[in-house]
This record gives structure tokens, sequence and C-alpha cells, in this order.
């Protein structure tokens, strides 16, 4: 009986017992291929035992030249499906598992084909390592250290070609390869890259980008990068963050939920755009709620701007402004004044002078409410102050009466 030539692929366990052929033209066809030196010829002369006879008693042999050929052949397609194959037989033969790694990263592109063969054998190793290291498979030119040394190495390498196989599938493959392991950081720096890649057509997903260069940068269980690779990545999300937000502000927050999650889950980091609409909407809601304090800081920011002794002379000074409400600060003098200085902006800080040609009654305390129309005089930008003239019949809520005049002494007696 033959021997079958098994230089790349596993042998038997054991010397199998003599097999027989069908008849003499199927041994014939046989040794013809078993011997051919020259790998195309011989998978010429395979093809034809294969058509003559599809099924043989030597189908594993059979299969095991076919996978030398192809290997010698550079047909890695080819190789792998005969691979696969042979793995129904010997499904946890490490040579088989690592050509199929070795040959699917050759292939460009992979087909579905090659990346689901990677898979299937990454998978395998990493869910039945003892199987694939069993001792008793362990060549005789390794030691036991070596051996069980190789294990983890091969299951931390399985892993790696199931990123690959994520990758070669596109964005939604590797999404879902995160959320099966997300210790899987070099995932989001690919994402990162391939969305800031699309980022012209899709310039509303740089968030999600920066939230996985984040990842890269904040994570430091399992599979995290090193410290240096690290610093890189943060280095990145802090330029990348500032310009897309235009601060700061916040990046705290996103570290902090990169650090504990592989995906976005609906983390949104504002742009620039988001914050100036939401600084828009805020201001808007303000001056609906309070317009009066929104006229006065429009006056204010035109007056404070660098043309504002311009504007002030042509378009303010001597006209009559709208009406305002102030809380006093003071008043001169502090019976019977003519003028008071109010606080319109903010409680306490003094920002408007209200000036009146005669004293008004008594007196009132600080912190007490005024509302009032005058004419603009004149204003200083640094401290900010308004001057108006204000006519009485234009001021509400003063409250002041004349104080009594004092008692007179009883004259002495003679």
């Amino acid at each position: 009986m033959m021997a079958f030539a098994a230089a790349q692929a596993p042998p038997p366990a054991a010397a199998p017992p003599a097999k027989p052929f069908k008849d003499d033209a199927e041994r014939d066809l046989a040794i013809a291929a078993n011997i051919e030196k020259d790998p195309k010829a011989q998978v010429e002369k395979l093809d034809k035992w294969k058509h003559d006879y599809p099924t043989t008693a030597y189908d594993v042999e059979r299969l095991n030249l076919y996978f030398i050929a192809y290997g010698a052949l550079k047909q890695y397609h080819d190789q792998v499906v005969t691979a696969q194959e042979l793995r129904k037989t010997l499904p946890a033969d490490l040579t088989l598992l690592r050509t199929i790694f070795v040959d699917v990263a050759q292939i460009k592109p992979p087909s579905p084909e090659d990346l689901a063969a990677l898979s299937d054998a990454a998978n395998f190793i990493i869910t039945n390592p003892d199987q694939v290291f069993d001792p008793a498979k362990k060549p005789a030119d390794q030691t036991a250290a070596q051996w069980d040394q190789l294990k983890p190495q091969m299951v931390a390498y399985a892993k790696t070609q199931l990123d690959s196989v994520a990758e070669e599938q596109g964005t939604d493959a590797v999404i879902a390869r995160l959320k099966q392991d997300p210790t899987r950081v070099a995932l989001n720096v690919w994402l990162g890259k391939k969305i800031l890649a699309d980022a012209k057509d899709h310039p509303e997903r740089q968030s999600d980008a920066i939230f996985h260069y984040a990842r890269a940068a904040s994570y430091t269980g399992p599979g995290c990068l090193d410290p240096k690779a690290r610093e890189s990545m943060k280095s990145f999300v802090d330029r990348a963050y500032k310009t897309y937000h235009g601060s700061a502000e916040g990046e705290d927050k996103l570290l902090a939920a990169a650090s504990t999650s592989a995906l976005p889950n609906g983390f949104v980091i504002p742009s620039t755009v988001d914050v100036a609409k939401g600084e828009a909407a805020a201001d808007e809601a303000k001056r609906a709620a309070n317009p009066m304090l929104a006229a006065w800081n429009d006056t204010k920011t035109i007056l404070t701007a660098d043309d504002g002794q311009a504007k002030f002379d042509a378009e303010i000074k001597d006209a009559a402004l709208p009406k305002f409400k102030g809380k006093i600060v003071s008043m001169k003098p502090a019976i019977r004044p003519k003028t008071v200085v109010v606080a319109v902006a903010k409680d306490g800080v003094a920002d408007c002078t209200l000036t009146f040609e005669t004293p008004l009654a008594g007196k009132m305390e600080p912190g007490e409410e005024l509302e009032f129309e005058g004419v603009a005089k004149s204003f200083t930008k640094e401290p900010y102050m308004l001057t108006l003239a204000v006519d009485k019949d234009k001021l509400t809520g003063w409250t002041g009466k004349n104080a009594p005049a004092a008692p007179r002494a009883p004259k002495k007696a003679n």
C-alpha cells in the first residue's frame, strides 16, 4: 500500500491500517498524483483522480496533497478551503489553523468565505485552547514549557485575527466586535480614523471619532494601549476636542465616559455650531423672559465697543431711552437726593446714575427697586456707568418722604 506525503499538513496520530482502492485504475491515479514533483501538474493529477473517484478511502490523504500543492503554488484561497475541509477531520490541528491565519492575510481582498474560515479558526483557538495545545500534540523539537507558553500567545493572536475580520467587513462589524469584546481598543482607533476619513461627507460624526480616540487614551484595563501610545492619543484628543467644541470645557466628562465604555452609546460632544446655537437659544430665552434687561445689555454692548463714544455722541446722547428697573445702591445727598445710583444688570453693582432737577422727597434704603425712563447724558466704559436725566413723573417706586423737622428744645424759664 502506498504512503502519501504530509510535509505541510498533520499526519494521523498513528499509522492507519492499509486501505483498499476501488480498483487498479484508482491506485494508478493516486500513485501518479503522489509522486508528482511539480505542484501544478500534481493538482491536475489530483483533479483527475477526484473527477474519476469523487469518494475514496484516501480522502484525507488526497486533501493533504491538495493542501501542500496549493501552498507551493501560492493559491492561498484554495489552500484555505482545503484546510477547512481537513479540519472536519482534524479540527484542532495547529498547522491547519496557523496556515489559515497566514493565508488569509495574503489574499487581497479576502472573500467572505476566506473571512469565515479565519473567524472559525480564530474562535476555535479562543474557545478550545487546551484541545489545540494538548500536551500529547507537542512537537518533538519543543519543550513542554515552550508548548505551554505558545497557548496564551496564540489565543491573543487569534483575537487579533477576529479584529482583522471585523475591519475587512466594515464599520458595523467593528462596532459589533467591540460590543462582543470591549477590550479591543485598537478597533476604537480604527473607527476613529475611519470616521475622520469620511468627515467631509459626514461631519456630524466627528464627535464619535473623538470619543473613540478618547477611549484609546483613557482605557487602562486588559488590552489597553501602552502608556506612551495613550499619551499620544490624549494629546490628539486635547487638540481635536478644543477645535471641535471650541474649548476644553467638558473634556473631563468625555474621558471619564470613554474609560468605562467602548462605544459612545449616545454621548455627544457639542460642536462649536451646537454651542453657538445653544447660547443663542439661551440668550433668546433670557431676552424673552426679561426684555427690559436685554435692552439694557444691548445698550451697554454698544457703548463699551471700540466705537462706543462715537455711537453715543451720534445716536444716544440726549435721546430718551426705554424704561429700565434698578435697585438703589446710593443717594446724594442721603436725604432728599438729587442723584440716585442704581444697579440695573446685577444686584449691588452700580451701573446707572439718575439725576433730577429738584430733590426727591425723603429717602429710601439701598436694595429697594425703582423703575425709570430718562434721557442719556453721559457714560463711562470702565467701570461702566450710564448717566440719565430723569423727570420725577418718569420715576416709579419712589416712596421716600421728607424727614420730620427736629423737635425744638423747650425754652428755659426766666
